[in-house]
């Protein structure tokens, strides 16, 4: 971290729970989150913090990359990493803190057009293979896009992930019944995997 000037260490944990503790009364912008760690993974801490700060995973454990993308992961370093490596993880983390300060806005590609779409506007995105539907107050758009394409658009303090297949904005769900978020006339399931998390989130436990 010495040579890293533009980072401050303010903790470092061997396990997910003192980790945890530590995250209640501090929050921060980054954290660099192994996978295999006592007590938990470093998946399971992440879908149980309330509020999610930027991650860099620095593990040894290639084939949970996919999985880290549900949340708000800017990059996976496979150890041993350089430090030239951990650099731009670092810089890409410093860009979209710059970047969310300034935007309520992302734009989609459609064809030959791109579209501008208002972070307020999205009701929920739901994915299929490597296209989306994003489902706003005005109509429903289905880009040539992933998740992962998706996750690094969206503002991470106003949506999260209830299922392998949806993104929510928090701020327009009417109500959650029977394991199912209802956003407007529309029923979104919540998986087990991802509702800790949710109910966390919006202090519903």
């Amino acid at each position: 971290m010495s040579k890293c000037e533009t980072i401050t260490l303010l903790g470092h944990f061997y396990n997910a729970n003192e980790a945890q503790k530590f995250l209640k009364q501090n929050p921060v912008d980054l954290i660099f989150l192994d996978i295999n760690m006592p007590n938990k993974s470093g998946i399971e801490m992440l879908q149980e913090l309330k509020l999610q700060p930027y991650v860099i995973f620095t593990t040894a454990y290639a084939e949970f990359a996919i999985d880290s993308y549900g949340y708000n992961t800017v990059d996976y370093l496979l150890k041993p990493f350089e430090f030239d490596q951990f650099q731009i993880a670092v810089n890409k983390v410093e860009e979209r803190i710059a970047q969310k300060k300034q935007d309520t806005f992302f734009f989609i590609k459609d064809g030959f057009k791109n579209i501008k779409i208002e972070f307020e506007s999205v009701l929920f995105v739901r994915g299929s293979g490597n296209y989306l539907d994003i489902i706003t107050v005005d109509g429903a758009y289905a880009p040539r896009m992933t998740f992962v394409d998706i996750v690094e658009k969206l503002n991470a303090s106003l949506f999260i992930r209830v299922h392998q297949s949806y993104l929510v904005n928090i701020a327009s769900i009417d109500k959650i019944e029977n394991n199912h978020i209802h956003i407007d006339t529309h029923k979104i399931p919540i998986s087990s995997r991802y509702k800790e998390m949710l109910f966390k989130r919006l202090d519903l436990c």
